[in-house]
């Protein structure tokens, strides 16, 4: 996959060595000689609606793409300009528009300079970015290591990872990754105590109000999420370590607040009641979750949420700074 996705980068960086004069004039045939290949190569075919939406609108304005996760759902915008037009002055507008529309991540390019950020985190803009790559100045197998963050099986799972080595012999389907078949969880394990200062097990945790959103979660099979920035993710993070263990399905929902009569997770956003859902969330398998709620409320969820699926809390450790 990398020796392909080197090809086509040699083949751009010729383009650009070569007809960068005629490139330059206009963002359309930048789009089309650099952009476009190289987000086809990367497993986003701009013309597969499935895949991408080219003029992607958000709030009366339009981004170039939007590149497509799971349920169609935008998992980053891709903001175009014309070869070597400078990118600093469409940072902040790039940004704005992927926030306005809740999308993680944001990317922007001329072509030539490839830029990707996290949308939601509280840094600054520079610690933001998560990639600045210029294919000109970089040899075509580096660059094709870099760019795996925006490979489609990786930028789609809302986590995308930067690569460290060469990824080999990945199947994908449909341009995607297969699941793990191995990621089941047991509801016998029991985690190791985590030896870094600062964690805390879930069955352990006594919230405080206006303590920030937990650094990192740890999971009894070993995963790591590190990108929460709301304490509402704690809850959706939980909701698709069960559904990946095949623990949350609609067959056991709706799952309930212990002691009450309000939904946590159901087929459709609404309580027992009646009332719909203040803030529903729609997990991967397309069931929704109620995210509204303070720290308490969203810590008692998770537990509930834990018991529910028959799996101890303890098997949840959360980071806290």
């Amino acid at each position: 996959m990398l020796d392909d996705l080197a090809g086509v980068i040699e083949t751009l960086q010729g383009r650009i060595r070569n007809y960068g004069d005629t490139l330059r004039q206009n963002e359309i045939r930048t789009r089309v000689a650099l952009i476009d290949p190289l987000l086809q190569a990367l497993g986003w075919d701009v013309a597969d609606p499935r895949l991408a939406t080219p003029e992607y609108e958000i709030s009366g304005q339009r981004v170039d793409y939007a590149l497509l996760g799971p349920e169609g759902k935008p998992a980053a915008t891709v903001e175009a300009k014309k070869l070597g037009e400078p990118l600093a002055s469409h940072r902040m507008q790039m940004l704005n528009y992927s926030n306005a529309a809740g999308i993680a991540y944001a990317g922007l390019t001329d072509g030539n300079q490839w830029e990707l950020y996290e949308v939601f985190k509280q840094v600054t803009l520079e610690e933001r970015r998560l990639l600045d790559l210029r294919l000109l100045d970089t040899p075509a197998h580096e660059c094709a290591l870099k760019l795996l963050l925006l490979w489609r099986p990786n930028l789609a799972t809302g986590r995308p990872i930067e690569a460290n080595a060469p990824i080999t012999g990945t199947k994908v389907v449909d341009g995607m990754p297969p699941a793990d078949e191995e990621a089941q969880l047991s509801t016998t394990q029991t985690p190791a105590s985590p030896v870094d200062a600062g964690w805390v097990s879930l069955s352990d945790f006594q919230p405080e109000a206006g303590a920030s959103a937990p650094e990192a979660i740890k999971f009894a099979t070993g995963e790591e999420v590190t990108s929460c920035r709301y304490w509402w993710q704690m809850l959706s993070e939980v909701a698709e370590w069960l559904i990946k263990a095949g623990k949350l399905t609609a067959s056991n929902c709706p799952v309930m607040v212990s002691g009450g009569k309000n939904h946590i997770v159901h087929t459709d956003p609404v309580h027992s009641d009646g009332g719909h859902f203040m803030i529903p969330y729609q997990l991967s398998n397309r069931l929704y979750m109620e995210r509204h709620g303070n720290i308490r409320m969203l810590a008692q969820r998770v537990k509930s949420l834990l018991h529910h699926c028959g799996v101890d809390p303890g098997q949840v450790w959360l980071k806290l700074g």
